[in-house]
């Protein structure tokens, strides 16, 4: 990860996506618990009435980018249908695992390139979602129905057919508006595409559009990116998310960058990158909330804000590698995945009457998911709220840590008042570290 110190301004996924970090996917090493023997993420009573969100994973690209370490494939044919019907028999067979959750808050197609879908697939499993956690009809224009879609590949006729399917939010990963900087990372199009996609969304009737923007990238100047925030600006989206570029291994630009062939922005010029989008983003109106994250007022990503809260709220995650939790009534929760490979996801679906086997399943301890939370909780600029984490962890945020927070305190990074933990402007840039001093074991 291209980071200042321990910056916690990446995506902590390497994609570039607007869907992340949840927990478990970013900077930080998380605990990974000893399995259960003999029990799974259906045993255990859900903690009643928390909110959630579907999570639908779409592995299928048009290119496999350098810098993606993601669960993706590059098919000559995308099994629209056969796996549209796994999707679906997966969300039946596993609804009773997310009983007596909160209303269903969002759905979320991520990937991959889910824009790729067809629309009357994609339609489907909207409809089985809504139908599996008794969304009545009139109820479905109060979801956030999210497609990541990328320029180039929709047009409007299929943004017209996905907005009569119910989506109401395109995530657009433009990442650049340079097309020579769009070559060196290995995207499949070019910068004029972007504002045609964003005028067909509009045209479609899709009027909460977020674009994704990535810098710190191979050859990139300061001028540079501050031409890509007015471009990006220009467009006037309600939410937009920017990440420094993440180095992955097993990727094609991790190995360029371990043989010293992949020339980058140094880290005080990512710092100084970040410091510049943060003030231009917010003055023209779009406010900062988490670290990577910008909207208007009332178009905060409410997907990913359910992650954010961690044990305050369920995500049932169906596709190739998608992943779930589910918290639990006692303070612990189960946190588990897919088949990360297409193939063996749909024939684990198969093989389970729809229910795939989870892959490591993680009985996560009151401990580690208060750890989560106030990790998660400082990313954003709301931070960590002290009455509800004593309501949901039976401890105050500040317990036992008080001579870490007396440092972080010091060094500036850290405010702390009778409401809240916040992280400073300046700690901003250090969210990780921040939030590694506060990790209890």
């Amino acid at each position: 990860m291209a980071t200042v110190g321990r910056v916690g301004i990446g995506n902590g996924n390497g994609n570039g996506n607007e869907s992340g970090p949840g927990p478990g996917s970013g900077s930080l090493p998380v605990p990974v618990p000893v399995p259960v023997p003999g029990s799974g993420p259906p045993s255990g009573s859900l903690s009643p009435g928390v909110p959630l969100g579907l999570y639908v994973h779409f592995p299928f690209c048009g290119v496999h980018c350098p810098y993606c370490d993601f669960a993706v494939e590059v098919r000559a044919e995308i099994p629209h249908q056969d796996y549209a019907d796994a999707v679906i028999a997966e969300i039946g067979a596993r609804r009773s695992w997310f009983a007596g959750a909160g209303p269903l808050q969002s759905i979320y197609f991520g990937g991959g390139t889910p824009g790729l879908w067809r629309a009357e697939a994609l339609a489907q499993v909207i409809d089985a979602g809504c139908a599996a956690f008794a969304v009545p009809p009139d109820g479905r224009a109060a979801l956030e129905i999210t497609v990541e879609a990328n320029p180039g590949e929709v047009d409007l006729p299929h943004l017209a057919a996905l907005a009569r399917a119910g989506v109401n939010r395109l995530s657009l990963g433009a990442q650049s508006f340079d097309d020579g900087q769009l070559r060196r990372i290995g995207r499949n199009h070019v910068a004029a595409a972007i504002p045609a996609a964003v005028a067909a969304a509009r045209s479609a009737g899709i009027d909460n559009l977020s674009l994704d923007l990535m810098f710190g990238l191979p050859g990139q100047t300061q001028d540079g990116w501050r031409r890509e925030i007015d471009a990006a600006l220009a467009l006037a989206p309600e939410h937009l998310s920017a990440y420094a570029l993440t180095i992955e291994r097993g990727t094609p630009f991790g190995a360029l960058d371990r043989a010293g062939r992949l020339p980058r922005p140094d880290d005080e010029a990512v710092a100084a990158m970040f410091a510049w989008g943060r003030q231009a983003f917010a003055a023209a109106g779009l406010t900062p909330y988490e670290v990577s994250s910008y909207a208007r007022p009332g178009r905060r990503a409410r997907h990913n804000s359910l992650y954010w809260q961690v044990a305050g709220a369920a995500y049932l995650g169906v596709g190739a590698s998608a992943s779930s939790f589910r918290p639990l009534a006692d303070g612990t929760g189960w946190r588990f995945a897919n088949p990360r490979a297409t193939a063996t996801y749909l024939r684990a679906v198969a093989a389970g009457g729809g229910s795939p086997a989870p892959v490591h399943p993680e009985k996560r301890q009151p401990n580690d998911l208060e750890n989560e939370a106030l990790w998660l909780g400082l990313r954003t600029s709301d931070g960590v709220d002290r009455a509800a984490h004593r309501r949901r962890y039976r401890r105050d945020p500040t317990d036992g840590r008080a001579a870490e927070i007396a440092a972080c305190l010091q060094a500036g990074w850290l405010a702390v008042d009778e409401a809240a933990l916040r992280l400073t402007d300046a700690g901003v840039l250090y969210a990780d570290e921040v939030a590694s001093r506060l990790w209890r074991e």
